[in-house]
């Protein structure tokens, strides 16, 4: 049995099964489907841990569809006969269609194998494209994994934050690392800036560094204040670099590649 799509984690804003089935299309790789293989979707039981298959699955091109009564993660199997499912534990083989040669490929797979993010439903996984604010407080989440209760939310515009990225903003809130604009916004849909990234991820640093209020970047001078001494915080943990020229570029987007890559470099300081 081998993965044929990537693993796709779909949500909702409601905790029951939906009262009509919803129609679900996910695209394959062709490349698994080897002798009598056959494709079906397969979701994940967070309670059992376990993949069961979804039956009734039908195939066209390089899509198949399934009805399915409830969210959660899935992923297309190429199944031969007496095939079993990798047991929970298994990291299958991640693969998308535009992350070839790009400098974050390995980054990005391990990432969505750990569960930090997830692919589009159309294959992709859109490297070089922006994160939102709300985007990145909900990969930070995955990777802290925070216990407890989340803060009741009280930005101006909380009412705009998504209901997939509402409790990972409150456990963010919570544990301190993000505390909104002046004018008492969050601003779920903008794009995070590179010097914003680093400052929601510096509170969960602790203090596993020391660090010095400046930093040694040839564009310190236009680095915000507010985010100085969490850029130095990372840089000197060494989970941010700079650009080319030793520049640090506090107020470029930050793409998903790069949130990835230096959220898997916080989670191996977290771990070490």
């Amino acid at each position: 049995m081998a993965l044929a799509s990537p693993i796709f984690e779909i949500l909702k804003n409601f905790s029951e099964d939906f009262n009509n089935p919803v129609t679900l299309t996910l695209v394959f790789d062709r490349a698994n489907l080897e002798g009598n293989k056959k494709l079906s979707v397969f979701y994940y039981d967070e309670v059992k841990k376990d993949w069961v298959e979804v039956t009734g699955g039908k195939v066209n091109a390089g899509t198949i569809t399934v009805q399915v009564n409830h969210f959660t993660k899935y992923a297309v199997f190429a199944v031969g006969q007496g095939a079993t499912v990798p047991a929970p534990d298994t990291k299958p083989t991640i693969s998308f269609s535009d992350i070839a040669g790009h400098w974050a490929k390995a980054n990005i797979k391990q990432a969505v194998s750990s569960g930090m993010v997830s692919g589009y439903l159309d294959g992709t996984f859109k490297p070089d494209h922006t994160v939102t604010r709300a985007e990145f407080a909900v990969m930070l989440m995955n990777v802290l994994q925070p216990q407890g209760t989340e803060e009741a939310l009280t930005f101006t515009d909380t009412a705009k934050i998504g209901s997939w990225a509402q409790k990972a903003v409150a456990q963010a809130v919570q544990a301190g690392f993000i505390k909104g604009y002046e004018d008492g916004t969050f601003r779920p849909a903008a794009e995070i800036t590179r010097a914003e990234m680093v400052a929601m991820m510096a509170g969960a640093l602790d203090n596993l560094v020391e660090v010095n209020a400046e930093t040694d970047f040839a564009d310190n001078k236009d680095i915000p204040g507010w985010a100085k001494a969490s850029v130095a915080l990372v840089k000197q943990a060494g989970i941010v670099q700079g650009k080319g020229d030793n520049q640090f570029a506090p107020g470029d987007h930050a793409t998903r590649a790069e949130a990835v890559t230096v959220l898997l470099n916080l989670l191996a300081l977290k771990r070490s």
